[in-house]
């Protein structure tokens, strides 16, 4: 009976340390999450452009250009400068939902241009974040170098070659 009672004790504590592990993996899983979602960084990034556009000022172009892989593409504040000061005043886009793929995020987005014949028409795109491995962060693709080709199979493309093989 001792013996039966040990082995019971033995499994309940085996048991216990098995839900116990499973509940830090799934805790782990949790902290590689980055802490905002895709459509919230995509949200406050164009809220940011368009408050820059109608107070002036960079302080809100530049925690837009913050939320961006700029940096990590070559593009300094003063290039991103000059690409939103071309978005008309009042700019807005709706922010539609994330297609996630591992650390790459695509998000929809569409707004309204003024049309050439009066009135306005909707633009529908997408809009690629990918999730920076540093700082557990999503940031705009605003350069487009990982929305579709990568930048190495574009420019093979480009030059009529065939993209390097990845291994």
């Amino acid at each position: 009976e001792e013996n039966g009672m040990i082995i019971n004790i033995r499994r309940a504590l085996a048991i216990q340390l098995g839900v116990l592990f499973l509940m830090s993996l799934a805790g782990c899983g949790a902290m590689d999450q980055a802490a905002e979602s895709p459509e919230t960084v995509t949200r406050r990034f164009y809220e940011l452009v368009s408050a820059s556009k109608e107070e002036g000022g960079t302080t809100p172009a530049s925690e837009a250009y913050k939320l961006t892989n700029g940096q990590a593409a070559n593009m300094n504040l003063s290039q991103f400068l000059e690409i939103i000061k071309n978005y008309p005043p009042g700019f807005k886009v709706k922010v539609g939902s994330a297609e996630i793929k591992g650390a790459h995020a695509l998000v929809a987005i569409s707004f309204k241009m003024p049309s050439s014949f009066g009135g306005e028409y909707e633009v529908k795109q997408e809009l690629a974040l990918n999730l920076d491995s540093a700082t557990r962060s999503w940031k705009i693709d605003f350069t487009g170098d990982t929305h579709g080709m990568q930048k190495d199979d574009a420019i093979a493309a480009s030059k009529g070659e065939a993209p390097p093989k990845k291994e």
